[in-house]
């Protein structure tokens, strides 16, 4: 497999231009006080007057957001029709390109995003947040429904999911039972995946093999029956297991909606197993596909990813971004006994859910401690997930998409 230039040079620019957005931002500082202290954000959070808020949003009469997923597109045409005085601009542009336009558009000096929404843990954490391009904010009434650990340093908008999906219709059992069978040539040319390069949900979801790699390891021997020998250069089981799936030919794709379809597809006689956005499990009932995750699968199958929203450093429209954000956590009505019946963006459910009506779904899981799963989600508690922790994302994402550039080609 051969990665394209345009994705180094992607990640490359990205650095270059947060480190010079870095250096103007510290230069406005002063503007950017002065336009924490006025928008009531930060240290001058205080007790909100909500009443206050929704008629200083409306006031503003704007809002543009963007987002690494398609799917707040949806979100934002629900929230201009709960407040149509707001005109409301979403720009759906994938996990890289967010960040990209939000780092280039202050290193102009100009300041036209309210939302900032994306899974790119590395990026929103630790480049972002700490250089002034978004802010963290928190709707008071919630503070007491969501953990620390999805309120800090960033809110949490959901957790989403990626898992090793397979084909239930040839296979009435999971066709692997350890995740290293994926190395066996069986396999060749059947794993289907993203690139990280390129896909800052991806590299935030590989981390998670990175930092488990010694269950990994016990996975390997288990599977093996015999200790795991790392190949020259690699140093842990979680880069073996990178390194043995590329050397397998493994397949990649550019959209996540590909995946589901090569996977999921009915009528196939030898279908391929993917890691895929376990959110794409809706399209067994709009596409007919057959896709199953491998919940039971040794060490595990399934990754996680927090997916943040923050208002945008020296937004216009402050009120309007914390209206929004309160909107996208879903109504302080809604509890955990709380019957919601689709379709999720409409009627009781609609006004209970809010913006987080069009992610009710398999695969994407709110963070508040009072919300019901969503259809098909029971397996959802039970089931071995990881998730890369912040830290190791932030000293070890480098270092990992040096490793995948330097192995598939």
């Amino acid at each position: 497999m051969r990665l394209k230039a345009k994705h180094l040079t992607l990640l490359l620019g990205i650095g270059l231009a947060s480190a010079t957005a870095t250096s103007a931002l510290a230069q406005s500082s002063p503007e950017f006080e002065a336009w924490l202290k006025a928008s009531k954000l930060g240290a001058h959070q205080g007790e909100e007057n909500w009443d206050e808020i929704v008629a200083a949003a409306k006031k503003e009469g704007a809002l543009t957001v963007y987002s690494s997923a398609t799917t707040m597109t949806a979100a934002g045409e629900d929230f201009a029709k709960a407040y149509p005085e707001i005109k409301v601009q979403v720009f759906p542009l994938g996990s890289e390109k967010t960040i990209e336009k939000v780092l280039s558009e202050h290193q102009a000096g100009i300041f036209a995003v309210d939302v900032v929404y994306s899974g790119g843990t590395q990026q929103m954490v630790y480049d972002l947040l700490p250089n002034n391009n978004i802010v963290n904010y928190v709707p008071g009434y919630l503070k007491d429904r969501i953990d620390e650990k999805f309120r800090e340093p960033l809110l949490t908008q959901n957790i989403e999911a990626f898992a090793i999906t397979y084909n239930g219709e040839v296979n009435a059992t999971p066709p692997i039972k350890n995740i290293w069978e994926l190395t066996e040539p069986k396999w060749k040319g059947r794993f289907i995946m993203k690139a990280p390069i390129g896909s800052a949900t991806t590299t935030t979801a590989l981390a998670a093999f990175i930092e488990r790699s010694d269950e990994l390891d016990k996975a390997y021997e288990a599977y093996a029956g015999k200790k795991i020998e790392l190949s020259e250069g690699v140093e842990n089981a979680g880069y073996e297991f990178l390194h043995r799936v590329l050397a397998n030919d493994v397949v990649i794709q550019s959209n996540s909606g590909k995946l589901a379809e090569a996977s999921g597809k009915a009528g196939q006689k030898t279908p391929p197993i993917t890691l895929a956005p376990m959110a794409y499990l809706t399209r067994n009932d709009t596409d007919g596909y057959v896709n199953v995750p491998a919940y039971d699968l040794v060490p595990s199958g399934i990754v996680t990813y927090p997916n943040f929203v923050a208002v945008g450093g020296q937004a216009p429209h402050p009120n309007a971004a914390k209206l929004f954000i309160a909107f996208m956590m879903g109504s302080k009505d809604l509890n955990k006994d709380a019957q919601l019946k689709a379709p999720f963006r409409e009627g009781d459910a609609g006004k209970l859910l809010q913006g987080m009506g069009p992610f009710f779904r398999i695969g994407t899981f709110s963070p508040r401690n009072d919300v019901p799963m969503p259809p098909n989600g029971e397996r959802w508690p039970t089931a071995t997930k990881w998730q890369a922790s912040p830290e190791f994302v932030r000293d070890n994402v480098a270092k990992l998409n040096d490793f995948w550039l330097s192995r598939a080609n």
